[in-house]
C-alpha cells in the first residue's frame, strides 16, 4: 500500500513534501547530546494545503555517540492515551508533535514530545520525555535555523528512518508495530524510487 501511494505521488508516501532546516539541540539528559547540530524536516502528513487541517510533522537527524538517530514525531495528543493517535491542526503553534509509538530505553518506556514556540512558522520546540506512567519533563531544546530560500526536499539528500537509523539502546516498542512500520518505509521508498 505505501509503495503504491509513494508511485502514485512521485514522493514519500506520507509527508509528501518538507520544508528543511538546520537546527542546534541542547539538553545533556539521555539519550540526547548535551548538544549537537541536527537536520530537521517540517512537513505535512497529507500534504494538504495552506491552512488545511493536516498531522504535522517534524523529523530530526540527531547524532549521538553511539550513531545517528532519526526522531519523528507527528502532531497528537498530550495525554496517556490520545498521545497514541494523530491529530489534524491548522497551525504549528497548535500542535504538540509526539512519538505515537514509544522506545524502550534503559528497560522503560518512553515516549518523546516537542512543543512549538507560538510563531505561524516556528523557531523553537522545548523537547519533552515521558515514561509510561509519568508526566511530561523538559528535556532539550531546538532551535531551527534556514538552509536557504531555495532549499527543496531534492536538494537535501537525508531520507529519515525511525527503524533503520537510531542508536542500539533506543529501541522501538512494541515489536510488531516495529516490523510493521519497517515494512510501510521500505515500501515508500521503493514507490518514491520508482523500484
Amino acid at each position: 500500500m505505501f509503495r503504491l501511494l509513494a508511485k502514485t505521488r512521485g514522493a514519500r508516501a506520507l509527508h509528501p513534501r518538507g520544508v528543511w532546516r538546520t537546527g542546534e539541540l541542547r539538553g545533556g539528559v539521555p539519550p540526547f547530546p548535551a548538544e549537537a547540530t541536527v537536520t530537521v524536516r517540517l512537513s505535512k502528513g497529507a500534504g494538504t494545503r495552506p491552512g488545511w487541517p493536516d498531522v504535522l510533522g517534524l523529523a530530526l537527524r540527531v547524532p549521538t555517540e553511539s550513531g545517528d538517530w532519526d526522531l519523528l514525531l507527528s502532531s497528537t495528543g498530550t495525554g496517556r492515551w490520545s498521545r497514541l493517535v494523530p491529530r489534524f491542526v491548522r497551525r504549528w503553534r497548535d500542535a504538540r508533535l509526539g512519538t505515537l509509538a514509544p522506545y524502550r530505553y534503559r528497560g522503560e518506556l518512553v515516549w518523546f514530545m516537542a512543543v512549538p514556540d507560538d510563531r505561524e512558522v516556528p523557531v523553537r520546540f522545548a523537547v519533552h520525555r515521558s515514561g509510561g506512567d509519568t508526566g511530561w519533563q523538559r528535556v532539550a531544546e531546538l532551535t531551527l535555523h534556514p538552509l536557504g530560500p531555495h532549499a527543496r526536499d531534492d536538494d537535501v539528500p537525508v531520507a529519515f528512518d525511525p527503524v533503520r537509523t537510531r542508536p542500539a539502546e533506543l529501541e522501538l516498542a512494541p515489536r510488531w508495530l516495529a516490523v510493521a512500520r519497517e515494512k510501510a518505509y521500505e515500501g515508500s521508498r521503493r514507490g518514491h524510487r520508482g523500484s
